[in-house]
């Protein structure tokens, strides 16, 4: 009975709230854009509702926006030259969620814990001085998709910042491990650190991320942190744990914002079992929206009273693993969605292995009693008296 009810808890969850009707634009209303200039544009309708999505490099900080409004509204991107300016909803949104990449921190794990802490040697590294190129990018009603490279122009630092966003709508995994789940209510990001030139001084050096995540919750609230166990490991071989950081809304009602990931990053570009390590997160903490970002320019008319900014550092590694030098490579993937985060769901070869496993001892026990009552029958009758008539 067990099995049945997560079975169709699991179909629920694909067909309710998933499907939607996307469209996508590079740089709207831009004359003077160049591929050194992106943002994306995505509007992604359902039956009730549409999601207005930003993916944002044009300001060095790599920035994803979320906003929920009704039906047929619209937004228009103002642009001072190549930098753009105001966005303008047709209408007030109902939610809104954002997260942002500020900031790399490399930190001399001299400890070989494989995270970042206070005690360890760190320099940050700004994003906003980056600088951004498109290199792929897909606009269609199927998918939408954009990867660029990010490099320090002039500085001693060398190495790209790879950065991939994906969208399409509806529920899927994502084709490369981890394997996360696609819906039409989120976007996968991938995140990849190569060659990046480390500090002569540092000889453990590894990156953690610096992360900004905003919602319009309320400066008062708090984000929340979740760590649950997944049905099995056939998606993402020997990683049990779903971690998830959902905003207030998303907490109490499912009806927020959310980034869903699983904790194992890669030192490969071609992603492995054997290239895994590790990644872990700080605890949240209250922050602010930084000066002359997308953020800001986009949540400029909130209250800030009305506005929930908080901060998180993910760090890549595992002790013994020879920090990022070892390799040149580092890279973790993670979702950010709207609603309640996706669970996962056997696939069909799982659920066969599962009913073939469940359904022959129930078969042979099952024939076992039928032969047992069936041989009891006819040895009742075979021991009942023969009964003559008069006639006889």
């Amino acid at each position: 009975m067990n099995f049945l009810i997560l079975l169709l808890s699991s179909a629920i969850s694909i067909v309710c709230g998933q499907d939607r009707v996307i469209t996508a634009k590079l740089n709207p209303g831009c004359a003077e854009c160049t591929s050194a200039n992106t943002l994306v544009y995505i509007k992604a309708d359902s039956s009730k509702d549409s999601i207005h999505q930003l993916w944002d490099f044009t300001g060095g900080i790599p920035t994803v926006v979320f906003a929920l409004t009704e039906l047929n509204s619209t937004m228009q991107v103002k642009w001072d030259r190549q930098v753009p300016v105001k966005f303008l909803l047709s209408e007030t949104p109902k939610y809104c969620f954002a997260i942002a990449i500020d900031k790399l921190y490399e930190y001399n794990d001299v400890e070989d814990k494989g995270h970042i802490s206070p005690q360890c040697e760190q320099r940050p590294m700004s994003l906003k001085y980056m600088s951004w190129t498109l290199v792929d990018s897909v606009l269609s009603d199927k998918e939408v998709m954009v990867r660029v490279h990010g490099q320090y122009k002039h500085s001693w630092r060398a190495g790209v910042v790879d950065v991939k966003l994906d969208l399409i709508p509806f529920y899927d995994y994502a084709a490369e491990l981890p394997r996360l789940i696609h819906t039409a209510n989120s976007t996968l990001v991938d995140v990849g650190l190569v060659n990046i030139t480390t500090s002569k001084d540092y000889n453990s050096s590894r990156f953690a991320l610096h992360m900004l995540l905003v919602s319009t919750d309320g400066w008062g609230e708090t984000m929340h942190y979740t760590m649950r166990k997944s049905l099995d490991d056939e998606h993402t071989p020997g990683v049990f744990e779903i971690i998830e950081i959902k905003t207030p809304e998303s907490y109490v009602k499912d009806d927020g914002g959310y980034i869903q990931f699983r904790p194992v990053g890669y030192t490969e570009p071609k992603r492995e079992v054997s290239s895994s390590t590790s990644v872990r997160v700080s605890p949240l903490k209250k922050s602010a929206v930084p000066e002359r970002s997308t953020l800001e320019r986009f949540f400029r008319d909130f209250e800030t009273e009305s506005l929930l900014v908080q901060d998180v550092f993910v760090s890549i590694g595992l002790t013994g693993d020879q920090f990022y030098r070892q390799h040149n490579f580092t890279s973790w993937s993670f979702t950010m969605g709207y609603g309640s985060p996706p669970l996962e769901t056997f696939s069909l070869f799982v659920i066969m292995i599962i009913s073939i496993g469940l359904g022959v001892p129930l078969l042979l026990a099952l024939s076992g009693v039928v032969y047992v009552v069936i041989s009891r029958i006819r040895q009742r009758n075979s021991n009942q008296p023969t009964r003559f008539t008069d006639e006889e």
